[in-house]
């Protein structure tokens, strides 16, 4: 019995992979040309025991080439003989012969594309010599069936345009439907086909019955009507072919290990959720949800992985390429075109032609910091080992793409991946048990480790390439401008498990980490380094220093024998020295980690094998340690000088300027903590410590100028050093704590670096007493961090930023910060800790009270009040932005949320959050991290230059009519969330926001308080997940169509106002184009199938009714003001990217309310219920994944 295409797919996939890999090496010679499609075959026969040849050829048309030579005839004498070769070919399973008929014509209408170079079309025309087809040129394809022309058969006749991967999509319609296809012959005329099939009844090998004839004619006119739709989308052959290998790898390693079920399930309904977004079915709709109603555990389980890994690979195909197209045009430009929008080369070129000198752009660039933050949460959702495998994918497909590999070698790269692939597959995604704080802390060093060190010396090599090339022999220097922080293992608001010792460790194991890879560079230098005494001079201050270094390697007797092996060669004796001082440092940390570690972390953990040092014996390890890295910054720039003075410029411009940008970017710290906690947590130890001390009795019953008055007396007090260790016998557990962190931040900056803390964060900021409490806890330690001496200077080490979340937090903060600026014991502090102004604005806690709108435009106008409440104080400020990984969580394309921040408000310094799996996104791998901080650098460039700021407008206006908006859109939300009967029983019931909190993704527990529905109970990042996952979207966009409606009335004039506003004003654009992001992503046709999981049919009917209005709504008034058609219409690489992980995240969304309604089935049993618990926890995994966040 011959098997149809649709029970094959994997042997037919891997048919076509051998029988094209064939055809590629008799084509391959001739590379000009990609075939548009293979419409080449006329009366081909299949055979019984092999897959139809149809959906083999034409499914990978993009994986061979041929030439398009001038002469048509030649060119089809070319491939005829190729294919002959190829169908011949012993190699090809089940494909021993084929016949060709005398009129078979290779053709090529529509579009070709050059393959290596981008995506071009442009017409080839070819008239047809076998048949003249005359149907009107706009006419719709036809299909017409025939039981008469051939005895048995039934003739299958499709008249229409020329399209892409026509033949195969007719003939997996037919498989689908159990149309076994004998025999086809297919014609073209222009750009107009009639293809012919003969076909029978696959069970019965008889011709079909007239009664299912309208069946088959609706399925291929509904494939090929979906196929249409694709056409408009332009795809690189290459991005194509890089995704269909690692697909066909997984569903080859798949089906090697048992699985061939599970790829035509996955295949089944992938295409079934397809063919319904063209074409409602109820009929359609219920088979499939029956189809995957009647999968067992073992089935549906491995189902949802091999969507989670399609998504996964798919992630990395996208990233892949992404880098291969900005390397093209690297290539491509030569330096004489600016490169992509945001590059280096595009800005520095903006900036020449707006007339910016050397001196005026030297300025700038000195000004410049560029501080992202990495945070655990919202936490990555995959492993740590999901991860590390991925990256070596990744890795492994930018090979694949090089042009230079041989055939052999290609082969080879491709096996390692399938390889990869399987290891992924034999890899539970999910964890056993919730990470420990130590285990995310590891897990965030793992981003600098295999990405960021390479990514920030690539940086700014772009950087000075681009500048010399804008600005030649100007002079102007690029200084070492980007920083990183961290919150990992310093954030205890709402985490219990980050403490005192959790904080200093995470701190050591940072600084371990950078020091460990100076030490490996200072290697790599050392042994390239060889210049010798009796060939070259060097500079006298280096000969002077080794001086002294030997006296240090003098009293190591594992180093003396080394002073006389490089007595001639001065670089590398000073690089060795350099290393010991380092190995000093490292022996210090590592006896730290140790004397903290004791049996709560293994020894694996904290003295990895990689990290590991041999003490030196009778040798302190501070001895001859650097002090700090001011130090070993010294003496590397002594070696640079040198080499420089000495004409080896191209040297110094190496390996050794590398090891020095990384030396000026961490430190000895590798990244800044920052500390967190809550600002209540503060309020209580405070008057806890105050009744102790004597101050007062009742602190916290004080009023809020009663509270300032007491904190600044209490801080202009020497500190009570010698009633500490008696006050902290007395004090309750909570109270050690947070007293415990303030010693933590001492000894951290004490023994690692003083730019090892960088701010205390106090989140629920309401007041300014809440600021003067925690520099009264920093004074309480007695550890230096803030003090008055007895000449009345201040001591002040710690910057202390205040957190304004909620809506009515940030309507109150410039009252509280005009208190705070307005007192001069805290004046005074602020300028000992170097006169900046830190203020945190949260964008989750925000959105989440009172809607998008409301939120983004308050935390606009809040940065503005910073501004002028600040420069009215005579104090710099600086905003931190604490910004979450999706758009309701203030996320968003970095350049351009640079971009639209407030005019004056970015001048040269930006710090902000990336949060968890937007951290990989961004950072996992070095060619994408370099591209990501190159286009947050350039955006913070233009928006702190007057001249290539975007001019604003009618700012006034503006600011008037975006109000009106955000009030509209505020109104709306609160209506939903705060005054809708059942609102959050529907919440909880039609989301997996319950199930959240047992898949194992963070240290942080997911709800503040438990058992009680409503919005203050949960944080944000489980609000925005739940919608997320139920394809709602809902805080990214509600409300935000009934404030653009209720502003304009529908009033044409008010209408053109928007438009204007939304050209003119780039927050406006911003944060509109971000709306439209999540409305992409949502999908209310599959919240639909969320929400009648609610128990109670009329609060489903309302709150979902309510939902889809405003969807719709807002989807119409977004297309109004932004004048598209469709959305993301002018971002068509996110449209694509996004249609193409539809197809395993809709099939995954149905798979989920399945599973969730059996978790939550009354009638079933606890052990049942249990039975179905993880595969439901997978669904959760796979959907984020292929949504690229989780909140």
């Amino acid at each position: 019995m011959a098997q149809t295409y649709a029970t094959s797919a994997l042997s037919t996939r891997l048919s076509e992979n051998l029988l094209l890999s064939k055809l590629g090496e008799d084509c391959s010679h001739q590379r000009s040309k990609t075939m548009s499609r293979s419409n080449f075959l006329g009366n081909v026969n299949t055979l019984s025991s092999g897959a139809t040849l149809l959906p083999c050829i034409s499914q990978r048309r993009r994986d061979f080439t041929t030439a398009v030579s001038n002469s048509h005839k030649e060119r089809n004498g070319h491939f005829q003989q190729a294919i002959r070769k190829v169908f011949a070919a012993p190699t090809v399973p089940g494909l021993s012969t084929a016949t060709l008929s005398e009129s078979c014509t290779a053709r090529f209408p529509g579009w070709v594309r050059k393959v290596g170079s981008g995506p071009f079309r442009r017409p080839v025309k070819i008239s047809s010599s076998t048949l003249q087809v005359s149907v009107e040129p706009n006419a719709d394809f036809s299909v017409r069936l025939d039981n008469e022309a051939r005895s048995g058969l039934t003739v299958v006749e499709i008249e229409g345009v020329d399209q892409e991967n026509l033949l195969a999509d007719v003939t997996s319609a037919f498989s689908e439907l159990g149309v076994s296809v004998q025999s086809a012959k297919v014609s073209t005329s222009n750009d107009r086909i009639r293809d012919i099939f003969s076909v029978v009844d696959s069970e019965t090998k008889r011709a079909i019955p007239e009664e299912k004839w309208s069946m088959i004619k609706e399925k291929v006119l509904i494939s090929l009507k979906h196929r249409k739709s694709q056409e408009s989308k332009l795809e690189d052959p290459l991005l194509l072919d890089q995704v269909s290998f690692l697909c066909s790898a997984l569903d080859k390693v798949v089906t090697e290990h048992g699985k061939a079920d599970v790829v035509e399930a996955a295949y089944t309904l992938q295409r079934g959720f397809e063919a319904l977004k063209l074409d409602e079915d109820p009929r359609k709709r219920a088979d499939l949800l029956r189809y995957i109603d009647n999968m067992d555990k073992t089935l549906i389980t491995a189902v949802i992985r091999i969507f989670y890994l399609y998504s996964s690979l798919l992630n990395v195909a996208d990233e892949a390429h992404s880098h291969r197209g900005r390397r093209e045009q690297v290539w491509a430009s030569m330096n004489a075109t600016p490169l992509w929008y945001a590059s280096f080369d595009h800005t520095l070129r903006l900036f020449r032609k707006a007339d910016v000198g050397p001196r005026d752009l030297q300025s700038l660039l000195d000004r410049c910091e560029y501080n992202p933050v990495f945070t655990a949460h919202p936490t990555e959702a995959r492993r740590r080992e999901i991860l590390t495998c991925l990256h070596r994918i990744f890795e492994l497909c930018s090979s694949r793409e090089d042009p230079r590999l041989s055939p052999a070698q290609k082969t080879e790269i491709e096996a390692e991946v399938e390889a990869e692939i399987e290891i992924l597959w034999r890899t539970d995604e999910m964890r056993q048990q919730k990470p420990t704080v130590m285990e995310e802390i590891m897990t965030g060093l793992d981003y600098f480790r295999f990405s960021l060190f390479e990514a920030v010396c690539t940086t700014y090599r772009y950087a000075e390439n681009s500048l010399n090339h804008v600005y030649p022999n100007s002079g102007v220097k690029i200084p070492s401008f980007i920083k990183f922080g961290s919150w990992i293992g310093g954030d205890r608001d709402g985490n219990p498990f980050v403490l005192p010792e959790t904080t200093v460790m995470a701190a050591l194991l940072a600084s371990r980490l950078i020091i460990a890879e100076y030490i490996r560079r200072c290697r790599i230098c050392q042994d390239t380094l060889t210049h010798s005494l009796l060939i070259c001079e060097v500079a006298p201050e280096l000969l002077e220093s080794l001086e002294e270094d030997k006296k240090v390697m003098q009293k190591i007797p594992a180093l003396r024998h080394q002073i006389a092996s490089f007595e001639q060669e001065p670089y590398r004796l000073k690089l060795r020295v350099i290393r010991h001082r380092l190995e000093q440092i490292l022996r210090s940390v590592n006896a730290r980690l140790r004397e903290l570690g004791g049996s709560n972390y293994s020894d694996e953990l904290l003295i990895d094998i990689e990290y590991n040092i041999d003490e030196i014996p009778g040798l302190d390890p501070k001895e001859g340690a650097y002090a700090n890295e001011e130090g070993f910054l010294h003496d590397l720039k002594l070696i640079d000088k040198s080499l420089r003075a000495c004409g080896d410029d191209r040297l110094a411009d190496s390996k050794l300027k590398d090891l020095i940008r990384l030396g000026e970017t961490f430190g000895f710290h590798l990244c800044s903590l920052d500390v967190r906690q809550e600002s209540t947590v503060h309020s209580k130890a405070v008057g806890e410590c105050m009744q102790l001390l004597g101050m007062t009795e009742d602190y916290e019953s004080l009023s809020e100028s009663d509270k300032i008055q007491k904190l600044a007396e209490a801080l202009c007090l020497p500190p009570p050093v010698d009633k500490l260790e008696a006050l902290e016998e007395k004090m309750t557990e909570s109270t050690q704590q947070v007293l415990g962190i303030c010693k933590a931040v001492a000894e951290i900056m004490n023994t690692i670096s003083k730019k090892a803390i960088s701010s205390y964060v106090i989140s629920m900021t309401r007041q300014a007493s809440h600021v003067l409490e925690v520099l009264f806890l920093s004074w309480l330690t007695c550890q230096g961090l803030t003090e008055r001496k007895v000449a009345g200077e201040w001591q002040a080490k710690l910057v202390v930023s205040p957190l304004f979340e909620t809506i009515p937090d940030l309507e109150h903060m410039p009252e509280a910060l005009e208190q705070l600026l307005g007192n001069s014991t805290y004046m005074s502090i602020l300028e000992a800790t170097g006169g900046v102004q830190e203020v945190m604005l949260g964008y989750s806690d925000s959105c989440k009270d009172g809607g998008i709108a409301a939120s983004a435009f308050n935390l606009y106008k809040a940065q503005e009040v910073i501004r002028k409440i600040t420069k009215e104080a005579g104090v710099k400020s600086r905003i931190f932005h604490g910004r979450g990984g999706t758009v309701g969580r203030g996320a968003g394309p970095t350049h351009e949320s640079i971009l639209a921040q407030p005019p004056g408000s970015v001048d040269g310094k930006i710090k902000f959050t990336e949060q968890g799996e937007v951290i990989t996104y961004r950072y996992g791998n070095s060619p994408t991290a370099a591209y990501e901080l190159t286009v947050g650098i350039t955006g913070l460039l233009k928006a702190s230059h007057p001249s290539l700021r975007t001019k604003m407008v009618d700012n006034a206006k503006y600011f008037q009519i975006m109000d009106k908006v955000a009030d509209y859109a505020e109104k709306h939300y609160r209506e939903l969330t705060d005054k809708t009967e059942g609102f959050y029983d529907y919440f909880y019931e039609a989301t997996v926001v319950n199930e959240v909190a047992l898949i194992n993704i963070g240290s942080r527990p997911s709800r503040r308080k438990a058992a009680v529905r409503d919005k203050t109970s949960l944080r944000a990042i489980p609000w925005v997940f739940g919608w997320a996952q139920s394809r709602h979207t809902l805080p990214a966009w509600y409300g935000v169509g009934s404030g653009l409606l209720g502003y304009t009335q529908n009033d044409p004039a008010l209408i053109r106002e928007l438009q204007i506003m939304y050209n003119e004003w780039p927050f406006f654009r911003n944060f509109l184009s971000n709306v439209q992001m999540s409305l992409f992503k949502a999908s209310m046709e599959i919240a639909q199938e969320y929400a009648r999981l609610c128990r109670n049919r009329i609060t489903e009917r309302l709150v979902y009714d309510l939902v889809a209005h405003e969807f719709q709504l807002t989807v119409e008034q977004i297309l109004m003001v932004s004048q598209q058609s469709q959305l993301l219409e002018d971002n068509p690489s996110l449209e694509r990217s996004f249609d193409t992980r539809r197809k395993y995240l809709d099939p995954l969304n149905h798979i989920q309310v399945i599973l969730l309604g059996r978790r939550r089935d009354p009638t079933l049993s606890e052990d049942r219920i249990k039975f179905w618990e993880k595969p439901l926890l997978r669904t959760i995994k796979a959907i984020a994944s292929n949504m690229r966040n989780t909140g």
